[in-house]
């Protein structure tokens, strides 16, 4: 490359570069036979997928153990309509078996994913096994008492920043 008033010519030697170690690579579909929805063990779980599909996908069949049994971190990148809204009701579940009174926030990118998460999660998971869901973004902040009594928060990354910036204050957020 040739740069405009470029005066000086200075080599680099690469010889002793040192580079960072490269992460590990990305976990491979397995080809897993899929699980059916009996693998949930409650009927109240099946009963908020029946007539929608029979068995789960193959990224939640994947993940389903570490989702559904165990209280381990999950980053679960997919494309779009591979089954992570379902993935991550499959988390809640297992947060409301296991750490009953606890919180689970649902981070939505833009005000338009929220209201769609409000809508689906009203009208279904939380209306069928009386979960209570608040929304918290630019156009809608809850009182202290709705955050308080809801089950799911689902937010914005901008207001979730915000509240949770405080956390040792706010009991609502220990909770998560």
């Amino acid at each position: 490359d040739t740069w405009l008033h470029a005066e000086e010519t200075l080599e680099l030697p690469l010889s002793g570069l040192q580079l960072p170690a490269r992460g590990p690579p990305h976990t491979e579909l397995l080809d897993l036979d899929p699980l059916p929805l009996a693998a949930l063990g409650k009927q109240q779980y099946m009963e908020l997928y029946r007539g929608r599909f029979t068995h789960f996908n193959p990224i939640q069949t994947q993940a389903f153990h570490t989702l559904f049994h165990t209280d381990e971190s999950v980053l679960l990148g997919a494309p779009t309509g591979s089954g992570k809204t379902i993935s991550s009701e499959l988390a809640m579940m297992r947060l409301w078996e296991a750490h009953p009174g606890d919180k689970a926030i649902y981070i939505a990118p833009l005000k338009a994913l929220v209201r769609e998460r409000m809508n689906d999660w009203g009208k279904g998971l939380c209306k069928r096994l009386g979960k209570r869901i608040v929304e918290l973004t630019g156009d809608y902040t809850p009182d202290l008492a709705a955050l308080l009594s809801a089950d799911i928060i689902i937010a914005t990354p901008e207001k979730w920043d915000g509240i949770s910036r405080n956390w040792q204050s706010r009991g609502y957020v220990k909770k998560v």
